[in-house]
């Protein structure tokens, strides 16, 4: 049983996937590279490089966040971030609320 016709299959599918790390956010994996002192992410030797406009698109967020510097530099609350296997929004989120003492729920 198929659940396409050969000619859909011929014609219509892409002759392979594309890689994840060039259609998925980034932040995390940028964050977990920074935090092991990888600075520079456009040369870094990637299976796939992702786009440019993607690692860029990152490290604002990040910057956004907090996790960052103005000089791209990790800071200290991006330290924190980096230890959780979260998106860093989540991450930050869990982190602020020790902050706010609503750490229980």
């Amino acid at each position: 049983f198929r659940l396409f016709t050969s000619h859909s299959f011929h014609n219509e599918l892409d002759p392979s996937t594309v890689p994840e790390i060039m259609r998925t956010n980034m932040c995390n994996v940028v964050l977990m590279l920074k935090s092991l002192g990888i600075n520079d992410l456009l040369n870094f030797d990637f299976m796939d490089s992702p786009p440019a406009e993607t690692l860029i698109r990152s490290l604002e967020q990040l910057y956004a966040l907090g996790a960052l510097n103005d000089r791209g530099e990790l800071t200290k609350l991006g330290r924190r971030m980096a230890e959780f296997p979260l998106d860093p929004m989540l991450s930050k989120s869990i982190i602020a609320s020790e902050k706010y003492k609503c750490v229980k729920e």
